[in-house]
């Protein structure tokens, strides 16, 4: 054996993909369990869904031309790069609101996200520099809602875990 690590065969992908499909490997908490499969189309319409129903608490209109996503390549601990197409997503938008409500839309968006099984690491209600991070949810996706200079919008934001495309 010469120490290079093998890469692994097609014929082994497709193994791996029709052991998934078929349930064969269901832990969900295993550090090298596969990443779960969607579309890079799903990941973007789950992280805008998500802003779309938060900004709706508290009746705010997503401004669309503010919106920016950003799809990038997993890398793993160590940076190992599986070359299997797996990537992450950033999806950013704003929306207007003036900064004395900002705490306000905070409060009712945490209330709904914590209903939704989120665990918000990070919250402050200050007007005009009002922050709220949070994780969980089906997908587990990583959302932070954030005062955005001048003070005059809110910015959402969305981080997806590692996703791998089907085959």
């Amino acid at each position: 054996m010469t120490g290079r690590i093998r890469r692994p065969t097609r014929i082994t992908a497709l193994t791996l993909v029709a052991l998934l499909a078929s349930g064969g490997c269901t832990s969900d908490s295993g550090k090298d369990d596969p990443p779960p499969v969607k579309t890079k189309a799903d990941a973007e319409h789950s992280a805008r869904a998500l802003i779309d129903q938060l900004a709706g608490q508290y009746g705010l209109r997503i401004d669309d031309k503010t919106a920016r996503k950003e799809f990038r390549d997993c890398f793993g601990k160590n940076h190992e790069h599986p070359g299997d197409g797996r990537f992450d997503l950033t999806y950013s938008v704003r929306s207007r609101l003036p900064g004395e409500q900002h705490g306000k839309a905070l409060h009712a968006i945490r209330k709904k996200l914590e209903a939704e099984g989120y665990k918000v690491s990070s919250y402050r209600e200050d007007p005009s520099d009002a922050l709220m991070d949070a994780k969980g949810g089906r997908d587990n996706l990583f959302v932070s809602v954030e005062s955005y200079m001048p003070a005059t919008d809110l910015l959402f934001s969305v981080n997806t875990p590692c996703f791998l495309p089907p085959t």
